[in-house]
């Protein structure tokens, strides 16, 4: 199946002076878990994207992309023994969307994915409904994401298949053709990678302004699947086939280039491109800021605000505002992007402090300062009271 995948980012360095790296295992020696907030950026005629062609010693700057919002990617448990975690990620399944959370591990080969572990969810059809069953997908054979060392001129690829299995209901007429009949998707996967380029990236900053100059690494991706679709055993009737929006053998091509910083899990930014030029990009995602401390570098500029104390241990969070001026507001928000309590903050001079409620269970959660209805800083706090 088709893998909108979310993102999610370890890295272990960064400078502002330009030069050539090399992914390999000794990169990843630190913890890769965190959550890290995306900004989507959305071309379009009056504000397209910089040039990102092919270069070694390249310069590309994103900073002053727009921004289409937010969004939180967030990290889990593995649930497979060869894994070491997984993290969420958008699947589809002709236009319906669900929730995967993949299964990867950092070995000395390279960054690997197993599988998808996928919850139960509903989608409504126009006669009828498909039903997705919790379910494990494992992957016929490992996928390198990363093939160690990565370095320029490097290359590797993976061919493997996947299983998608669903219920489905459809009537005709008001007669029932089908009533919860096991259904599966195989999906055929190849995939080639090439590090086509190395030099130094800037994305934006929620607060505004750029983020500083990182050194990157350059790949460039063309991915493969091929769908076919059965069920109770056979290939369905078109008509079927017509109402899930799908067509039987259906190819789907994507292309992409990914920036990688040395250490990281997932891409400092990825570009996805309508063809195999690669010359007119029509979405990205960066890695905008760290929401979980994990001793390695942020990629955002400070903001001015300061929260304290971190961890919170009791009920009062203090927050140190850059300016005194006009209305300001926070949200408290969960792992899952659910926001848990907001308000207006009551300032004096700069200082204001945040009473957390007694019934929000201690974890990692992020708080996100506004002023004046604008975005200011997204921090995360452990509350451990």
């Amino acid at each position: 199946m088709k893998k909108t995948i979310l993102l999610f980012a370890g890295l272990l360095l960064a400078s502002i002076t330009q030069a050539q790296i090399t992914l390999n295992s000794s990169n990843y020696t630190g913890s890769v878990t965190g959550t890290d907030s995306l900004m989507t950026l959305i071309p379009s005629t009056s504000f397209p994207f910089p040039s990102l062609v092919a270069a070694t010693n390249g310069s590309w700057d994103l900073s002053t992309m727009p921004d289409s919002g937010m969004s939180f990617a967030y990290r889990v448990s593995a649930d497979t023994s060869a894994a070491q975690f997984a993290d969420s990620n958008t699947y589809s399944f002709s236009t319906y969307t669900y929730q995967g959370n993949v299964q990867a591990a950092i070995t000395s080969a390279g960054l690997i994915e197993y599988g998808a572990d996928i919850p139960a969810t509903t989608f409504t059809l126009t006669s009828g409904s498909i039903t997705v069953p919790t379910q494990h997908a494992v992957f016929s054979s490992q996928y390198t994401v990363i093939k160690f060392p990565a370095t320029m001129s490097s290359t590797w690829s993976s061919n493997y298949e996947s299983d998608f299995n669903f219920l489905v209901s459809y009537t005709v007429s008001g007669f029932p053709v089908y009533t919860n009949a096991p259904g599966v998707v195989k999906s055929f996967i190849t995939e080639t990678d090439s590090v086509k380029g190395w030099g130094k990236m800037r994305v934006p900053g929620f607060s505004g302004g750029a983020s500083s100059w990182f050194n990157v690494l350059q790949v460039q991706t063309t991915t493969m699947v091929i769908d076919s679709f059965f069920i109770n055993g056979s290939v369905p009737p078109s008509a079927v086939l017509t109402a899930l929006g799908v067509t039987e053998g259906q190819l789907t091509t994507t292309y992409q280039q990914s920036y990688y910083r040395t250490g990281e899990v997932t891409p400092f930014a990825k570009i996805q491109y309508p063809d195999a030029t690669f010359s007119a990009p029509s979405r990205g995602t960066t890695n905008s800021q760290r929401l979980i401390n994990t001793g390695i570098a942020n990629v955002i500029n400070n903001s001015g605000v300061n929260i304290y104390p971190n961890p919170v241990t009791g009920n009062e969070v203090s927050i140190d505002l850059p300016v005194a001026g006009g209305v300001w507001s926070y949200e408290l928000i969960d792992m899952s992007g659910r926001n848990v309590t907001s308000g207006s903050l009551q300032t004096n001079g700069t200082h204001t402090q945040v009473s957390i409620p007694s019934v929000v269970t201690p974890g990692i959660y992020y708080i996100r300062i506004n002023n004046n209805g604008n975005q200011i800083c997204v921090r995360s706090i452990d509350i451990a009271k």
